[in-house]
């Protein structure tokens, strides 16, 4: 059995949320998320951005996920309802994507975007990382010429594509962030675009320290054209601020931590710019998440100590210590 068909057969559930009267209107933009239970709620948040910026385009939106909380649809379910917007919900036996690569930051659900292009006959489909915003229209995005290309993204840092480039052993070669990916589905399809990550990933999976994003780079040398930085701001500017479309929180702490206003990455313009958009969704009023792995204890630890609280700072740091021990 073809990689793909194993794929099609893992989709155990699909579900379509308020579906829409223009479902099959050439001009709709199709939006795609990979997520699970944790990045539910920016996801929803994600959704709400789009909508409240781009009134006049037609948005459907296709959702990747293994297990859901049932409170998690039903909210999924009334965002659809009250943006008057098609959601697809798309149920997965994560069982197809065992054996691949995972981290604490990086789940099965990473794989998720890859699956897009299989089960959507439409000519392209915009996938974004569930903790992007968006600030503005996606008209010029979605009427992109590609010029032949797979994929449609931006540059990373200049940083990460040295030290990714290094690592994976690529030659002049431009390391894209692969939490915007504007895909055209015709070509990822005719390239075996799948079948070649996930045999990258397999063959070598000590390789890939970003693994999703990792192994398209690695695929797609040649065939990606580069996207203004503007469709995936990975840390706002000032001078930055007008011109943005989609902002990126990629770093850690994320805003719906307790860490968010303590970190660096936290400035006058994103500090409340996230929770003012989730006010539009049914995850509104939902209290801040305190750390739930090591990483994020660690990284707590050193905000709490940044910002003076040297006390409270040895407490997480002390769980940060120990809850790493019991993970390695």
């Amino acid at each position: 059995m073809s990689y793909k068909m194993q794929i099609l057969q893992a989709i155990v559930n699909h579900t379509v949320f308020n579906l829409g009267s223009h479902s099959n209107m050439d001009n709709c933009v199709h939006i795609g998320y990979g997520i699970d239970d944790a990045y539910t709620r920016c996801m929803g948040t994600s959704i709400a951005s789009i909508c409240k910026n781009n009134k006049d385009e037609h948005l459907i939106f296709h959702i990747l996920a293994g297990k859901l909380r049932e409170e998690n649809i039903q909210k999924i379910k009334q965002l659809a309802d009250d943006f008057s917007v098609e959601v697809n919900l798309y149920f997965l036996d994560e069982s197809v994507f065992q054996g691949l690569p995972t981290q604490v930051h990086f789940p099965l659900s990473i794989y998720y975007r890859y699956i897009l292009p299989m089960i959507l006959d439409v000519p392209r489909v915009l996938y974004l990382d569930a903790d992007i915003i968006c600030l503005g229209s996606l008209n010029k995005l979605c009427t992109l010429d590609l010029k032949g290309n797979i994929i449609g993204a931006v540059p990373d840092t200049e940083w990460m594509e040295i030290r990714r480039n290094r690592a994976l052993n690529l030659q002049n070669h431009q390391y894209f962030n692969s939490g915007v990916l504007l895909m055209d589905i015709v070509k990822w399809n005719q390239f075996n675009t799948l079948d070649q990550v996930i045999h990258s990933l397999a063959k070598e999976p000590e390789k890939f320290r970003y693994p999703d994003q990792d192994a398209l780079n690695l695929v797609l040398v040649g065939k990606v054209y580069y996207l203004s930085d503007c469709w995936n701001h990975l840390n706002i500017k000032k001078e930055q601020q007008e011109e943005s479309i989609f902002l990126h929180f990629a770093a850690h702490p994320k805003p719906w931590n307790i860490a968010w206003t303590l970190s660096d990455n936290c400035n006058d313009f994103t500090k409340d710019l996230f929770l003012t958009y989730e006010q539009l969704t049914p995850w509104r009023n939902e209290p801040l998440l305190l750390p739930k792995n090591y990483k994020e204890m660690k990284n707590y630890a050193y905000c709490l100590f940044k910002n003076g609280q040297i006390l409270d700072g040895i407490q997480w740091y002390i769980k940060y210590l120990k809850s790493k021990l019991v993970t390695k």
